[in-house]
């Protein structure tokens, strides 16, 4: 099996649309009915990477602008350093085609890190 960027989901599609594909008559419609739920779980999945790999941009380019204009010089470093990083950190992982895990990964760390900037940066200010 090919590793490929999209994961084991969309795999799995693959696959099954290579069942669909190979069977005929009634045992076509039984391949059918055996791949809508993996058609279904690939699109979810990929709609949900999709939208976090925008939240996390998003979300870095907050902690860049909160901390750009916090008037503490610490605060604002921490926090342009952080947003860039993330911005990075993300579009690296999607343009280059990291794998499947490695993509959740960045993703999920991008998240929790601009996350764990902001409660830091409004817990002590």
């Amino acid at each position: 099996m090919v590793e490929r960027e999209d994961g084991p989901f969309f795999e799995a599609a693959y696959r099954a649309a290579g069942e669909v594909d190979d069977s005929v008559g009634e045992e076509r419609r039984r391949a059918w009915w055996r791949a809508v739920p993996r058609f279904a779980v690939a699109l979810v999945e990929g709609v949900l990477r999709d939208w976090l790999v925008i939240g996390a941009v998003l979300f870095s380019l907050v902690v860049a602008v909160v901390g750009g204009t916090s008037g503490v010089v610490g605060w604002a470093v921490a926090g342009v350093v952080a947003g860039v990083v993330g911005v990075v950190l993300v579009g690296v992982a999607v343009r280059r085609k990291w794998s499947f895990g490695a993509q959740w990964a960045v993703i999920l760390g991008v998240v929790v890190a601009q996350a764990a900037y902001l409660v830091l940066f409004w817990k002590t200010r």
